[in-house]
């Protein structure tokens, strides 16, 4: 079973369980829970610069540092993996933590802490986040 079957196979499995009870938190955790999601479509948006370099440039000085996706993901192994891991963030936040909102604070703190790090860390190698219509 490849990668992108698994991946696929964990999102269903998740997705399929979980009701939407975002509405019950309070705003701090939304205002988190949102910082998170726009920090990894920036972070998303910082590895198709390095998929575009490894794609069109033989000498890339680019390689993706996540394990679990490997060091030349396609776009679309990307998207899954970002919504599978995403969807399982939402999912403990949402159901292991919901009777303990100070864990889930500490969680959406640190897990903002790790999104942040890595968006600058990109910037700082020259990674661009960039759009176009």
């Amino acid at each position: 079973m490849s990668l992108l079957q698994v991946i696929s196979l964990c999102l269903l499995l998740v997705c399929s369980n979980v009701t939407a009870d975002f509405k019950d938190w309070n705003k701090t955790d939304k205002v988190l829970f949102g910082t998170y999601v726009g920090l990894n479509v920036i972070d998303v948006g910082q590895t198709f610069d390095i998929i575009h370099c490894q794609k069109y440039n033989p000498s890339c000085g680019f390689v993706e540092k996540n394990k679990i996706i490997g060091s030349s993901p396609s776009t679309k192994e990307l998207l899954i993996y970002k919504a599978v891991s995403t969807g399982v963030i939402y999912y403990a936040l949402d159901r292991v933590l919901y009777k303990d909102e100070k864990a889930r604070r500490k969680t959406l703190l640190i897990i903002n802490g790790i999104a942040l790090h890595t968006v600058i860390h990109n910037k700082q190698i020259g990674l661009q986040f960039r759009f176009s219509f």
